[in-house]
């Protein structure tokens, strides 16, 4: 192994230490959330308290059938912040079909993964999102 390596492997560890094994896209989105904050009226709306105690909302915003705006609030930690972001960037301009397909698993292939004990995150910010899609169908139909 050459200087070069080895340099490059003791950053690599440092940086693990520092930020605690979280991928640097959980670290931006944790920091610099995406479509924070509501809206009024929503076309569908969710609120889900996770088991860890973080409150997670969600505010949907449908055209024809496609996602044109989606806004969130959370008091959750900065994790809870990564994955609920992600969920919105993921859905944002998409139809709303398609975002079924926007559950726990695709939100961590999306964030580049979380450590174990963070990973209800993006089970929370998953279940939150159908909840809203859900109240959108309902809502829909009753029209």
């Amino acid at each position: 192994m050459d200087e070069e390596q080895i340099k490059k492997e003791m950053i690599d560890l440092l940086m693990q230490k520092i930020t605690g094994g979280l991928s640097e896209k959980v670290i931006e989105y944790g920091h610099e959330p995406r479509n924070y904050g509501t809206l009024e009226k929503p076309d569908g709306y969710g609120k889900i308290t996770g088991p860890c105690g973080d409150t997670v909302e969600i505010f949907l915003r449908i055209r024809n059938d496609k996602i044109v705006d989606i806004t969130y609030t959370t008091d959750g930690c900065m994790t809870s912040h990564a994955a609920v972001s992600a969920a919105t960037v993921m859905a944002k301009g998409k139809p709303v079909r398609e975002c079924i397909r926007i559950n726990q698993s695709a939100i961590l292939e999306h964030l580049g993964g979380m450590p174990e004990d963070s990973e209800h995150c993006a089970l929370l910010a998953a279940k939150t999102f159908h909840k809203a899609l859900r109240n959108y169908a309902v809502g829909k139909k009753n029209r």
